[in-house]
């Protein structure tokens, strides 16, 4: 039914073959399938560059936020927040979290983990 060829085999089928089958199915889904996957690359991306600050610096010393940005950092894209305290809110991207300190730098932080919590690493 999708490429208008003959169907030869059941009463009840709608593909002439797997190519015709795969085709349809990624014209339906593949601009929604294409913008979750360029969401989850920037959230991944934003958490590398964050990973990579977080081990360059000394732990608790602030980082100028702009490398952040020098590296592709997206401030739009984070997965939650966080407010351990009153020192501010952190935003951030799976186990890393950062928040700003001053106009020109943030600090970073790392969360434990769900396998570092349990005791359990793989």
């Amino acid at each position: 039914m999708h490429c208008n060829k003959g169907i030869n085999g059941r009463a009840d089928k709608k593909f002439c073959n797997d190519y015709c089958r795969s085709s349809y199915h990624n014209g339906l889904n593949g601009n929604h399938t294409n913008y979750i996957r360029q969401v989850n690359y920037q959230l991944q991306k934003n958490r590398r560059i964050l990973a990579a600050a977080y081990s360059r610096y000394s732990k608790g010393s602030t980082v100028p936020f702009q490398e952040l940005l020098l590296r592709g950092f997206s401030l739009l894209h984070f997965t939650h927040q966080q407010k351990p305290d009153r020192s501010g809110t952190y935003i951030c991207c799976y186990d890393y979290g950062y928040r700003m300190v001053g106009r020109n730098a943030v600090k970073i932080v790392q969360y434990p983990t769900i396998d570092q919590l349990s005791g359990t690493e793989c």
